[in-house]
């Protein structure tokens, strides 16, 4: 500790953060299979972009896909080509993972605008550990993407807070990492920064802050990046993007709960002291601390980048975990601030009630884990070792975190936190990953990878993972519709629910398993015709 308390003094605090994140997403990055629905959604759209070289267009499958503008997409597609492993779910993951590492390291350097090294440390690491970001970057969506692109932008309006006008290039880029955030998706990005702007400008009473972010030729730039993507897809789609994009998936979701995912308002609040763990426990003790500082610079500037867009987020009636990632920085930049006022803090001769806020987060995991536990016997899933090791990893980290928080150092905590959060994702996804129930695509796809030349029907299940693993070379079907695709010239391979009766078909094998997109189990047997 020592050490890196001697590197953190010497301005290198920022490789130890991006070390963090970068360890704590390596567990099941390359081993977790494609997961439904998002993800692949995403890879498979972006894979056909790249086989097609259509860079206008979003398709998945034979669909247009016209749900989030093409930032992703371009991004995904260039990780494809780069790695040259189009067929692998996991270059398209690099995506996220690097936005996650930027989203870090620009959270640690906004800390250090307004904190000293140890807590902009803290601030940073409590981010990376949490589980929200740790799920996102293993995952090829747009989430973590939309990420760093905000905290691009915060970081640009958190320089003109403390340093008055920004230099032309700085400016430039707080405009341009708008443009990459409309571009990755909508108006999203842009609306959490200009919630944080006006509100800033509300407690200033005066404009100065948004000239200082030179908004003319900002503006102008914003448009050159942004206008010819959005200018040519509607041309193409004659106007079909924006009747799928903002009619039906965006003022969808304001109108109503959509897919299931309605909720009441301050689900997002009970939910954070999970999502936001292991960095929720202190963050509970934290609260009285960061009310006393509420007049300083830093809280100000997180409470405006926090509240107003948790508002908008728990006032929409669509409700998804993942929605207020944009604000998580701002939570880290509390934390941080908090122990450098060394407010937070308990004497070793204190009661243990002292921080009892904290426990009330760290008793969260063990009860996520023992709802792993429940779920996976009520469906007959066996966990494999490794969980069981990781699940005492968690509660021994838990128990560290509480320890450390009692004190007034910013880095013992934050080197808590990051073994909480290495622990849980050491847990989460190599145990998801070693459970072969739950990807039936897997061996679907091995079947129809075993006979290539004929063409393969499936009823019975029709998620997104089976598209991306057969690389589109699959058709989705009801039962009845299988009599007439047989009577067709041609081989054919078929899934089909258990059991089926179609005459004349050899049994090639079954696939039995559980389907994450519905919760449902899935019963399957595979049938050729030669």
């Amino acid at each position: 500790m020592a050490w890196i308390s001697d590197q953190v003094a010497k301005g290198r605090g920022l490789w130890f953060c991006l070390a963090v994140m970068l360890v704590l997403a390596l567990p099941g990055f390359f081993t977790l299979p494609p997961v439904d629905r998002d993800e692949v959604l995403f890879a498979q759209s972006a894979r056909q972009m790249l086989a097609s070289g259509d860079l206008v267009d979003i398709h998945f499958g034979d669909a247009v896909r016209h749900k989030k503008p093409v930032g992703i997409y371009w991004l995904q597609s260039a990780a494809a080509a780069i790695t040259g492993q189009p067929g692998e779910i996991w270059t398209y993951r690099l995506v996220s993972l690097a936005a996650a590492m930027l989203a870090v390291g620009l959270t640690h350097a906004t800390a250090r605008l307004f904190l000293t090294p140890e807590p902009a440390v803290l601030a940073a690491v409590a981010l990376a550990a949490s589980l929200m970001l740790g799920a996102e970057a293993h995952l090829a969506k747009t989430d973590a993407a939309l990420l760093a692109t905000v905290t691009a932008a915060q970081y640009g309006l958190a320089r003109a807070i403390t340093q008055g006008k920004l230099p032309w290039r700085l400016a430039m880029g707080f405009w341009a990492a708008l443009a990459a955030s409309i571009l990755i998706k909508g108006p999203i990005g842009p609306a959490v920064v200009a919630f944080t702007l006006a509100f800033q400008c509300l407690i200033r009473r005066d404009l100065s802050l948004l000239r200082a972010l030179r908004p003319r030729p900002g503006v102008a730039l914003m448009l050159l990046i942004a206008a010819p993507w959005f200018i040519a897809i509607t041309i193409r789609s004659h106007g079909g993007f924006w009747a799928a994009s903002l009619g039906r998936d965006m003022f969808g979701k304001l109108a109503g709960g959509q897919e299931s995912h309605g909720l009441p308002p301050g689900s997002y609040l009970a939910a954070v002291w999970l999502t936001f763990w292991p960095a929720a426990m202190p963050l509970a003790a934290a609260l009285p601390a960061i009310w006393r500082g509420k007049r300083e610079a830093v809280v100000g500037f997180a409470l405006c980048w926090l509240i107003p867009t948790w508002a908008v987020f728990e006032a929409t009636p669509t409700k998804l975990l993942h929605y207020t990632l944009p604000t998580y920085p701002a939570l880290a930049l509390l934390l941080g601030y908090a122990w450098q006022t060394k407010t937070v803090r308990a004497p070793a001769s204190a009661p243990s009630s002292t921080l009892w806020p904290a426990t009330l987060p760290g008793l969260l995991p063990p009860v996520l884990l023992a709802a792993v536990v429940w779920q996976s016997g009520q469906i007959g899933l066996i966990l494999p070792p490794q969980f069981w090791l990781g699940a005492a990893s968690v509660i021994a980290a838990t128990a560290l975190i509480l320890r450390t928080a009692r004190g007034t150092s910013a880095l013992p905590l934050a080197a808590a936190l990051a073994a909480g959060g290495l622990a849980l994702n050491a847990t989460l996804y190599p145990t998801l990953a070693a459970m072969p129930q739950l990807w039936p695509a897997g061996p679907l796809a091995a079947y129809a990878a075993a006979h290539p030349d004929c063409d393969f029907t499936v009823a019975g299940y029709a998620e997104p993972s089976l598209v991306f693993r057969t690389n589109n070379h699959v058709h989705f079907q009801e039962v009845a519709a299988l009599p007439a695709t047989l009577a067709t010239p041609g081989c054919h391979l078929i899934a089909t629910p258990a059991p089926a009766n179609f005459a004349g078909l050899h049994l090639v094998g079954e696939v039995v398993g559980l389907n994450l997109g519905t919760g449902h189990m899935v019963d399957l047997v595979v049938l050729l015709k030669p």
